[in-house]
């Protein structure tokens, strides 16, 4: 198993596909820090513009766009540059029917937009998601194998959004679970294709050395590792790995081997993996050991963790089948459309 995968698989995600909404020129809307988490957005037609608290620009989109706003900050669109941006929970008290498409603007040009969110039920830092940069843009335009999957099940979302087929909302909402997998997989190859320089975590990766590092603590989290087997293992110095390791990473190589056992034992944990086995898997000789390095580290017993933790994603994947409502029970009363 590849590095990434193997952390991936530890980013418990659940999307919500809040609706459709159809904008007429003249249009804008701010959508407040509070309630985006990790907002995507999906162009079925026209365009507009998209601004965000931290870039510099505003960046244009166009129809069969798709972006990932990964840490959910203050952002806004609008069909063009001049017009007056509307809060988002205004828009809602103007329109109270929840059966319908959110439908705002001034009757000129048009653009259809899916909109949705992305949580993480992350129990503690995860390397990838801290590493992501606040904007994944992908564009209809662009070549390359996964954009073009990508673009399918855009498509493929946009038309089941539009249907009054029974069991569409499942559909979409299922359809939606992987779209932060392929987005994420996407930025990744289009960096590596573009010559573009991917940070924090996701740039170690690329490197040889700090790479080859990753992929031995992640292939056996439960060895003994040190800083001078690590080194050794690929032929750097001591010194010179821990300073690489450090200066790519972000943290030292042995606390990143202790957060990542942590990480994959709660992954484990989630998993329904008895407390024995999950210490034997990151490297623990007993429970108790497990025990306080799990404590120290998660801030409550593996027991704890996991009957607090699991609880919240089994309602999610039960709300995944259930009736609209309870599927956008979560989401802003606006957006529920």
């Amino acid at each position: 198993m590849d590095v990434l995968t193997d952390v991936m698989q530890t980013v418990r995600v659940r999307s919500h596909c809040y609706g459709r909404a159809e904008f007429t020129a003249p249009w804008g809307i701010t959508v407040p820090e509070a309630w985006s988490h990790a907002a995507f957005y999906v162009i079925s037609r026209g365009s507009c513009w998209l601004e965000m608290d931290g870039l510099a620009e505003p960046v244009p989109m166009a129809g069969g766009d798709f972006i990932c706003l990964p840490h959910g900050k203050l952002h806004s669109f609008r069909d063009a540059m001049g017009s007056v941006l509307t809060p988002l929970d205004e828009i809602g008290r103007t329109q109270c029917d929840k059966t319908k498409m959110l439908n705002i603007g001034g009757g000129g040009a048009s653009t259809s937009m899916i909109w949705g969110c992305f949580e993480f039920e992350d129990g503690g830092r995860n390397p990838l998601l801290d590493s992501l940069p606040p904007i994944i843009h992908l564009q209809s335009n662009e070549g390359g194998a996964e954009v073009r999957w990508l673009q399918s099940t855009l498509q493929f979302i946009a038309s089941e959004s539009a249907s009054n087929l029974p069991g569409s909302e499942t559909v979409v909402n299922r359809l939606t679970d992987i779209l932060f997998v392929h987005a994420v997989r996407a930025y990744i190859t289009g960096c590596t294709s573009h010559g573009c320089r991917a940070s924090g975590w996701l740039r170690a990766l690329t490197d040889p050395k700090v790479g080859e590092a990753l992929r031995l603590i992640h292939e056996s989290p439960e060895k003994n590792w040190s800083v001078a087997m690590l080194a050794e293992s690929v032929a750097m110095s001591r010194s010179a790995f821990a300073a690489q390791f450090s200066e790519l990473v972000g943290e030292p190589p042995l606390r990143y081997v202790t957060a990542w056992r942590m990480k994959k034992a709660s992954h484990l944990l989630l998993q329904g993996e008895t407390i024995s086995l999950v210490a034997q898997a990151v490297g623990y000789d007993t429970d108790a050991a497990f025990g306080k390095a799990f404590r120290r580290y998660m801030g409550t017993t593996p027991g704890s963790f996991r009957k607090h933790r699991r609880t919240p994603l089994a309602e999610c994947n039960n709300a995944l089948d259930a009736p609209p409502d309870s599927v956008f029970s979560e989401a802003p009363a606006e957006l529920r459309t």
